[in-house]
């Protein structure tokens, strides 16, 4: 249900989006989906950059139990 409700907010989004003016202040924010897309590359970035940085500030197993 809830996979529903958030597919028919996107959806309601997309089509406010067709009918309300955005005052942009570069080209690119005006294209159809920007926001969406741009939101999407962040989150992968964000998930695939902690991923690398697991490595560095990963701890031993053990490591209270010392």
């Amino acid at each position: 249900m809830i996979f529903r409700l958030l597919l028919a907010l996107c959806i309601l989004l997309v089509i406010l989006e067709l009918v309300m003016h955005r005052h942009s202040t570069f080209p690119w924010e005006g294209w159809l989906g920007f926001y969406a897309v741009w939101g999407f590359v962040s989150l992968f970035g964000v998930v695939i950059i902690g991923k690398q940085l697991r490595r560095f500030i990963k701890r031993r197993e053990d490591y209270y139990d010392e």
